[in-house]
This record gives C-alpha cells, structure tokens and sequence, in this order.
C-alpha cells in the first residue's frame, strides 16, 4: 500500500493505495480507528481487488478541522475524494461509524457505489450509544489525551478497564495519538453519530447490493439480536452475515470469517 494524500478542496485527505487489482474497494474506519487498521482485509483482498483505504478527516494523517466533524460532511468528503481519485464505482466497505457514513452516502449519492458492506452499525442503539458496553472507550480516550497519558499507563488501563489485549490496547493508544481530541468530545455529545433518520429508514432508501455483517452482542457488538430482522425486512437489495466468535471490531477480531463474508458477497457482484 502507497499512503497518498488527495485535497478534495475542502480537506486533505489521507489514504493508502493498493495495486490496480479488480474493481475498486474502498476501506472506511470506525471512531477508534486510522486506515492502516483495516491491514486484514487489506492483505486478503489487495490482489483481488483495487483497494483504497482513507483517513475521515480528524483521524490519522487527514486534515483536522474543528467543528466540522459530523456524518453529512464525512460523507460529502467521501464522495469528493471517489470522484476525484477512484476511476470506476467502488464497492465501499465502512465499519461502525464508518458503516453509518457508508450507509448515508449510499441513499444520498446512489450513482456512486457499486455495492456496500455495513460492519455492525448501531441500529436501535444510534440514539441511545452510551448503553453500550463499549461506551466507556470513548471517555477512557478523551480523558487520556486530556491527561498526556503515557503509552504504558494507557495500555495498562485500556486492558484492566475495557478487557483489551495487550495488542489491541497498543494499537488503541497508537490511533489516539493521530485522532483530534474533538472527535472524542463529539461522540460523546452524541453530535458526531447524529442521523436525520433511523437506519432502517435509510437502508430502506440504499439502491445498490449491500451486506449487513453483524456479531455478537455479548461481545460487544452493537447490533442487538432483536436488531437483526428488522434489518432483514429493510434491505431491498440486502443480505445478512453474522459472526458469533467476535464483538465490535470483526474485522479485527475474527479476520478469516469476516473475509470469507466478504468473498461471498463480492463474488455475485459483477
């Protein structure tokens, strides 16, 4: 992969590059994360497909903005950068916060994707996100890069708090060092994840092929069981996975399974 950077105009945007392999595929990360996280699926697929992996803005080595971190200009700076960087439609893949800008630009810009692939957005959870077990992260972030954590301190607390790994909670500490603290402090006022509409009123609206790939919720998924059928009857052009071994993070978690999905669905995607 070739880290590359791209002015939409707007923002600059950081982002890897794979070998023109295949239709286009492009990576989009959830809250806690920079680019380089998706290197799982990077690895399986790179001689596959064309594979694109960015940096929202605020994460990673994209431009910060303050103020400006919200799901419509997060979507609007996707669509800028696959015009002005991909050559043919891409099939999109976005997890968690990721999945819920994959999903908003895939109602609002239906002429750009190929097809989508949702990694375990909240669905009934959207409106109620500190419920979830996960939760905690974000204030456990936010607080350590207020403090100027040290990188053992942190690690420390990021397994006895949040039952991290080791590696997991090194990797965590590592993406807090290139996220903009703000994107802490908007999460958790909920502001950031904000939708105009529940997300079985936007998947219902999403025209292209898309795969919904869920986990499991005692894990910490952000699906809930009782998520799952209504998901099922609001997807038009829709199909289901769900991988039971891993929580939040599959792609991370689980990496064989989760790319096994993803060929599958790819597979009928001509």
């Amino acid at each position: 992969m070739l880290e590359k950077k791209y002015n939409t105009g707007k923002v600059t945007l950081n982002y890897g590059e794979g070998p023109p392999n295949g239709i286009p595929l492009l990576l989009v990360h959830g809250s806690g994360s920079v680019w380089q996280d998706w290197t799982p699926v990077i690895r399986y697929f790179s001689k596959l497909n064309h594979i694109f992996a960015l940096d929202l803005r605020g994460f990673g080595g994209s431009q910060h903005i303050s103020g400006t971190y919200e799901i419509p200009t997060f979507t609007n700076d996707i669509a800028d950068f696959i015009k002005g960087v991909i050559p043919t439609s891409p099939i999109i893949v976005g997890h968690s916060l990721g999945a819920l800008i994959t999903a908003d630009l895939a109602r609002r810009y239906p002429k750009i994707p190929k097809a989508i692939i949702l990694e375990d957005p909240p669905v009934s959870l959207l409106e109620n996100l500190d419920q979830w077990e996960g939760w905690s992260y974000f204030e456990m972030a936010l607080d350590m890069i207020r403090k100027k954590t040290l990188k053992k301190d942190a690690v420390k607390r990021f397994v006895e708090k949040a039952g991290y790994s080791p590696s997991e909670a090194e990797r965590s500490f590592r993406n807090l060092k290139q996220i903009d603290p703000e994107i802490f402090e908007q999460a958790i006022t909920h502001n950031m994840m904000h939708l105009d509409e529940t997300i079985p009123a936007v998947l219902k609206q999403i025209q292209c092929p898309c795969l919904f790939i869920s986990s499991n919720y005692e894990l910490g998924s952000l699906v809930k069981p009782e998520d799952l059928p209504i998901v099922k009857r609001s997807l038009k052009k829709g199909s289901m996975a769900h991988i039971a071994d891993a929580g939040h993070g599959i792609h991370i978690e689980s990496p064989a399974a989760y790319n096994q999905a993803l060929m599958k669905f790819l597979s009928g995607i001509g």
